[in-house]
Order: C-alpha cells, then structure tokens, then sequence
C-alpha cells in the first residue's frame, strides 16, 4: 500500500482528531504546576501525545513545554514541527471557535489551519508511512510545539533537552515551499505616567489587543469629559468614522464615557489585511488637546510613528529587496493607566535588512520622545536556497502528490523553521486558497487536510528511506 492510500484511509479518524483538539481552547495563560504556559495548552499536548500513542508511537513530554511522537531507528532525525497553542479566538465568528464545527466541507474552529488541522496532519502522515510498510532508515519525530505564538520558549527548552533534527520541515505556512521568511522585533514602548491627564479631555484608560501576533479588533478608552467637550467629541467622532469608514462609538458610563474602536483582525505579518482597532483610534484621538502631559506624549508619539502607516517610513526604517518584500510595522497591543503607559509594536524586515541599524532608528526617535523600547523577542530572517536537499525532497513530494509544478515562496510571517538548520516551511495553505489563520471564522477544506496528509507522508519517507 502507498502512504498516500494509508492516508486516505484514514480520512474519518483524521477528520474526528481535528475536531476534538479544536475543541480544546489552548491560549497562553498563567503558568500552573507542571504546566508551564497553562492548563488549555497543556490539555492540548496531552490530547496531541494520546493521540500519537493510541497510533502506536512512543512519545515524550519535555516537562509540560514540548512533546513529540517518534518512529523508526536511526542516528539522524527529521523533524516535522506544528503547534497545538493558538492565539485567541477574537469576535465575529459565525459559530463557536472552539466546537469543530463541519460546514460546506469544511471544519471550523480556532486553529483549524494554524496550527492544530495541519499538526494532525502530520501526525497522520507518519501513521501512513508506517502503515505502508515501507522501510525508513532515520528516526521522525513529529514535534507539538506550545509556544509559537508567544515566545518560542517551547523550542528553546527543546534545543536545551533534546537531540536537533538535521532537516526536515515545519506545517505552519503555504504550499508549495516557502524558503524563506522576514526577520520579525516584538518591541515594547514604554512610559511611566506622573504628570497626569487633566483638561477638557482627560484619558483615564485605554485597552487594546489580546495577542503580539495579531492586528487588534478591539480597543476600549475610558475618558473624563467636561461638559463643552462631551458634545464636541460625539459630533466629531461620528463624522470621522464616517469620513474614514471605521466602526467606533461612544456611551456614557456614571461618571465616565467610553469610546470603543472596532476593527478586523488579521495576522500582524500581514497588517493590510486587517483594520486596526488601536491605530484608528489612536488617529483620532491625537486631533484633540490632551493637555500636557505624559498621556498625551505617549499618545502623540504612536500618532506620529507607528499609527500612519505599516511601512515603518515615519522612523526611516523603510525598506524591501526581491527576496522578501517591504518592512512591515504592527501596533499590537495598548495598555495606558494612571502608572504606566504601554504598547507592542511587531516589525517584518526582508532579508538584507539590518537589525540594528532598524533598532538603533528606533531608540534614538523614541529616546527624545522619552519613551522607554525593550525588544521582548527577535527572529533572524530566513532563507534557504532553491537547490538544497531539503528544499528539493519536499518540491518533488508536493509534485508526487498533487501533479503540479511546485515553486518556491517567500512570507512575511516567521515560523518554528527559524530555529533550526535545514528546515522551512511546507504547507498547508494551497495556493488557490486564502490564508484565514488569526481571523474570524479560521477553517480548513477537508479535502486540503486529506490532501495534505498524503503529502506529509511522501515527503516524510522521502527523508527518511
């Protein structure tokens, strides 16, 4: 039997272990005993390693952190990476993010196709090619990452406790190879609040974002109005959403009134795609007199270089060549309160960028605006020839599979494939197909999860024989 007809086989039990692990919400949370980004996540791993071993693979839990599943014999190991945490669910679904819900063919849920869908996937396309029957002279390790959508500390904990693979690929990206990818700077800004807002309009609060990976859909600011104000701001609010075509409103609550920004997530590689929920409010409310004071500062320096454009321009740091495309620039997340006011910024640079030089831009714009950057996180980018092993096994497999010409691709987005040495990213978006990670309404065709399963496991025995 051919793996692709072992995975075909299998097309009921695959379909059953999406939906279950979508079921299970696994947002990063509070670390608890033993689970150290929460119990959702941990429940996740536990269902990904059930599964594996109910499949016949011995399986290892690193701690709570990281888990895989592993066949065959052999010094060399290929890798193949998913993740079980998502970001969270966010509003505007059409059913429950997390029941797995079947509908047009298709399975819904958060995670559906980042990365849960893809990661059984994978899982399944071992099992095919241990049921094919077909010798394989290297171990596989499918690898159930926790922390993609953070930090990463899932992978660091798996480099300082286990063996490295020497190749292989990571299911979190595009058919059909994507060989290289942006550098991505999760920055923080940061100011300290002592002169306190007062005036007309004062800004008690202001909230916003739920993940450093995604284009905000929501954003809330309480304010203290006085009277001569109050009227000025519902008047000018109303014709500003119409004029710009955004979705923000006002209410009074007690004392206070409370201005909500609604916009549309996306992906923060992708900021385009979406409609910034921070930003758009952050535009508009920069027109107004703030008073003078640290609120108002930091207000006016977002206005000014972050909220104008997703290009970087406004801190010259700008920049594109043709391997990767331009810079991009995401306002993630805001928290402003009577200490301390902060917000997240996420940066893709192409390839020949310069780290530093776009950090050392940054500092010294937002050291006289005295506004404190801390850089929580940085991915070097990638790129992997066209004319490497790994690159080739897996466009010949893709080919093998679905008949036609494979190519190469370039991506904003940053994945497990970082990490590593001779890895990159290998589905599972078809090219016909929009990439719905991150969105409301995230789902995966059931012919592309059977799809991709059978190519998982051609190209998982390619590496392996």
């Amino acid at each position: 039997m051919s793996v692709e007809d072992a995975a075909g086989s299998m097309k009921p039990e695959i379909i059953k272990s999406v939906q279950n692990i979508i079921k299970i919400k696994s947002v990063k949370e509070q670390t608890a005993c033993g689970m150290p980004f929460g119990k959702g996540i941990n429940d996740a791993l536990v269902y990904a390693l059930d599964t594996a071993s109910s499949l016949g693979f011995r399986t290892v839990n690193l701690d709570g952190y990281i888990g895989y599943a592993e066949y065959g014999q052999g010094d060399e190991i290929i890798g193949v990476l998913g993740h079980v945490d998502t970001v969270a669910e966010g509003k505007g679904w059409m059913f429950s993010p997390y029941e797995g819900k079947i509908y047009d063919n298709k399975i819904y849920g958060r995670g559906a196709i980042d990365d849960k869908g893809p990661t059984v996937a994978a899982l399944y396309g071992l099992k095919s090619v241990k049921d094919s029957g077909l010798e394989i002279k290297k171990k596989v390790r499918i690898i159930f990452g926790t922390d993609e959508e953070s930090g990463w500390q899932d992978i660091d904990y798996y480099l300082k406790n286990d063996i490295a693979p020497v190749e292989g690929f990571t299911v979190d990206g595009m058919f059909p190879v994507i060989n290289a990818e942006k550098g991505s700077i999760y920055i923080e800004l940061k100011r300290d609040i002592s002169r306190k807002s007062k005036g007309m309009i004062s800004i008690k609060s202001i909230i916003g974002g739920n993940s450093i990976n995604s284009v905000p859909d929501l954003c809330t600011c309480e304010l203290r109005l006085k009277d001569m104000a109050k009227l000025m701001l519902k008047d000018t609010l109303e014709l500003y959403c119409e004029k710009n075509g955004i979705n923000m409103s006002m209410e009074e609550i007690d004392d206070l009134h409370v201005i909500t920004s609604r916009g549309i997530s996306s992906h923060s590689s992708t900021p385009w795609k979406g409609k910034n929920a921070i930003s758009q409010f952050i535009s508009f409310i920069s027109q107004f007199n703030l008073g003078q004071n640290d609120v108002s500062d930091f207000i006016k320096f977002l206005a000014s270089y972050v909220c104008s454009g997703s290009d970087g321009a406004d801190f010259d740091i700008d920049c594109g060549d043709d391997i990767l495309g331009k810079l991009s620039l995401s306002l993630d997340c805001i928290s402003i309160d009577d200490e301390k006011a902060r917000a997240v910024i996420n940066i893709r640079y192409p390839v020949t960028a310069d780290y530093e030089e776009i950090m050392d831009k940054i500092r010294k714009i937002a050291d006289d605006k005295k506004i404190d950057v801390s850089v929580l996180n940085h991915k070097r980018a990638l790129y992997v020839k066209k004319e490497s092993r790994i690159v080739s096994v897996l466009m010949d497999s893709y080919k093998s599979v679905t008949q036609k010409d494979p190519y190469t691709l370039s991506i904003n987005g940053q994945t497990y494939a970082k990490a590593f040495d001779n890895m990159v990213a290998f589905g599972p978006v078809f090219p016909d197909k929009d990439n719905c990670s991150h969105m409301p309404n995230e789902c995966i065709g059931i012919d592309d999860l059977i799809e991709c399963t059978k190519i998982y496991a051609r190209a998982i025995y390619e590496l392996a024989k």
